[in-house]
């Protein structure tokens, strides 16, 4: 297998599941720029995003939340993925939060040029972005309170997506020390040698 991503992009969140389920695999680093580019776009994914996860028999697999889930189906002894039914739908209602509302929020922020041409709205933008991203922020903090991993006592697919979120979250004008539950987590992750080896290898630490 071979796992397409640009540094600092939520790529980091596959990667550290297949670090965590043993998996035997490849990284192959690609520019942002060249995301949307033809050549991309053609051969390795048409809606010009990363991650991307390439199988052995060339099939290709993206959207991190789709990724996330396929990789907690087929490497089931990791124990990633839920144990029951009911833990089944909280991880799909919390995965689709994840996917549909906290990730597309830091959009705004990161890429703000995106959204209009003229200089003089960018801030503005930022500023509105970052109030929503507050919101969502704290929402996750209150949710991890008394909690170790996401789903609770046991790690799962979830945790390296949340860890995504508090690393970019350190670019927010808040600190991380405003959500301490959720500063907790990432110190947590930080300690993990899966999500060490993942951010070594992508650049993101020495």
């Amino acid at each position: 297998m071979k796992l397409y991503y640009f540094q600092g992009s939520c790529a980091l969140a596959p990667h550290i599941t297949l670090e965590w389920a043993g998996a035997d695999y490849e990284l192959e680093e690609v520019k942002r720029s060249d995301t949307r580019k033809e050549d991309f776009l053609k051969n390795i994914n048409p809606y010009g995003k990363v991650p991307v996860l390439e199988l052995d028999d060339g099939r290709k697999i993206h959207q991190v939340n789709a990724l996330q889930n396929w990789l907690a189906k087929h490497f089931p002894d990791a124990k990633l993925g839920a144990s029951d039914e009911n833990g089944d739908n909280e991880m799909q209602i919390l995965m689709s939060y994840f996917n549909g509302d906290v990730h597309p929020a830091f959009t705004p922020f990161f890429l703000t040029f995106r959204y209009t041409d003229n200089e003089d709205h960018q801030p503005g933008i930022k500023e509105a972005a970052a109030r929503e991203l507050d919101f969502h922020l704290t929402n996750l903090d209150t949710q991890m309170a008394g909690r170790q991993w996401v789903m609770g006592d046991q790690r799962s697919i979830l945790d390296p997506y949340l860890f995504v979120f508090c690393n970019w979250a350190r670019f927010l004008p808040k600190s991380l020390d405003e959500y301490p539950n959720l500063k907790a987590f990432a110190g947590r992750m930080m300690a993990d040698d899966g999500v060490q080896a993942a951010m070594k290898a992508q650049g993101l630490i020495k």
